[in-house]
């Protein structure tokens, strides 16, 4: 990963003492932890003293990943959690337009303190960067993700779309998941998480970038490396499941306990089946090898090819005005 700094010397949005300022922060900060005084030198500070660290996620506040991220990152600053009160996962950057939010103290894992949010992981990161609660974020981290964040899914994740929320906002951050939907060896993947968390402290990222981080799920001594990964494609293990033969009007809720799924109609949505060549060293292909798989993010979905050939269309408007 290139060593790029983000924002370096421009301070926060609002904060008007500028470089000065931040520079000054970063050098009363002599005596702390020397990864916490680097992201001082190349993001700024928000106020506080120590780093700020906010946690989030999609699978809600009480989900197994979160406490495992949780407790991974603990020591490398003042973290905050503010994570969905349920489940939310697949509602991308989607944010609450349409009522207030509310938000309540909850603790999750092995205690750990927390602010349970009505709304999706975006609104947990909006939230954050208000400093409303607390200080502002220097960094944002989202996960862990259940099940894969890999491909074309990506625009999908919830996980994925916090990470980006905080990147657009001129904060660097990371998106966490690991293959399985029932991962058997979460508590093992903290060590990868803390030093993938303190990587981007020492180096910073780009600014509007992210990194989208995918484990296998297997004991850490089963790791086969780190890699970075190309982003892969859509994934051709889509379903859709249509209540009887999709024809009719809504199921009624289920009763508590009940699979959601009972007596509906499965179909897997249609997918391009990439080569051999194409897969190599995608994200899918590099977890597949039982290795974590880093992917660099930017949300910059122009394709500047389309935009130059627009120039040859006929698109006078004089003329369709005839």
């Amino acid at each position: 990963m290139r060593e790029r700094l983000q924002e370096v010397g421009h301070g926060r949005e609002g904060d008007t003492a500028g470089p000065a300022l931040t520079l000054a922060r970063a050098q009363s900060a002599a005596t702390r932890d020397p990864l916490q005084r680097d992201l001082a030198r190349r993001v700024g500070y928000n106020g506080a003293v120590t780093l700020q660290i906010l946690l989030t996620n999609d699978d809600g506040i009480h989900a197994p990943g979160l406490a495992v991220l949780r407790a991974a990152v603990d020591g490398l600053g003042e973290v905050a959690t503010i994570a969905p009160d349920q489940n939310a996962s697949a509602v991308a950057r989607g944010i609450t337009i349409d009522r207030p939010l509310h938000l309540e103290p909850a603790t999750f894992g092995e205690g750990w303190p927390g602010l349970a949010c009505d709304g999706t992981p975006s609104d947990c990161v909006r939230i954050g960067l208000l400093g409303v609660r607390g200080p502002a974020p220097d960094l944002v981290v989202s996960g862990v993700n259940c099940g894969a964040n890999m491909g074309a899914d990506v625009t999908y994740s919830g996980t994925v779309g916090a990470a980006l929320e905080a990147a657009l906002r001129g904060r660097p951050a990371l998106a966490f998941s690991v293959e399985s939907r029932a991962p058997g060896w979460l508590a093992e993947m903290a060590p990868v998480l803390r030093a993938m968390v303190e990587q981007v402290i020492a180096r910073g990222l780009p600014r509007h970038s992210i990194l989208n981080v995918n484990f296998p799920d297997r004991p850490l001594v089963e790791f086969a490396g780190i890699h970075p990964a190309r982003l892969g494609g859509a994934s051709c293990w889509d379903r859709v499941f249509l209540s009887g033969d999709g024809a009719g009007p809504a199921s009624p809720a289920a009763a508590p306990g009940a699979d959601p799924l009972a007596g509906a109609s499965e179909y897997f949505v249609p997918c391009d089946h990439p080569t051999a060549g194409e897969w190599a060293d995608t994200d899918f292909d590099v977890v597949g090898r039982g290795c974590v798989a880093v992917t660099p993010l930017r949300y910059d979905l122009l394709d500047p090819e389309l935009l130059a050939e627009l120039a040859t269309w006929e698109l006078d408007l004089e003329r369709l005005r005839v």
